[in-house]
């Protein structure tokens, strides 16, 4: 249950391709579409950046009720999926965790995206917008 909990909170980091076009982004992504500044949406506050294969996430219940979390590490990308490796974290029992998402489509600055299990399975989407 607290891993379900933890991938849904990272439902609200990601990405977005050319604020150009509205695409599917499920079949590839590069290393800069997925770099910059995002604002969480769907419930949370904070704000995620990846850069250079590295990221830093910090989020909470926008309405204030329970602490923020903040983590960071190093992130790969590989057939559109999105994994990263939690090298600090405000959890500790949490560092070494590994996790996974991919784009499902862009359109403009707002992405839409899947977290998935150890077997590729959808535990949750979200949206995130790019700020930076």
């Amino acid at each position: 249950m607290r891993r379900i909990a933890f991938l849904s909170a990272l439902l609200l980091v990601t990405a977005c391709a050319t604020p150009e076009a509205e695409a599917d982004a499920g079949d590839s992504s590069s290393q800069s579409d997925l770099e910059g500044v995002f604002q969480y949406t769907d419930g949370q506050i904070g704000q995620s950046i990846m850069t250079g294969g590295h990221y830093v996430f910090l989020y909470g219940p926008a309405d204030g009720s329970g602490p923020m979390t903040s983590h960071a590490g190093t992130y790969v990308i590989a057939d559109g999926v999105v994994t990263h490796t939690i090298k600090y974290h405000t959890d500790p029992d949490q560092v070494g965790d590994v996790f996974s998402w991919r784009l499902e489509s862009t359109s403009g600055d707002t992405i839409a995206y899947v977290v998935m299990d150890e077997a590729g399975e959808p535990t949750g989407r979200g949206r995130s917008i790019r700020v930076q």
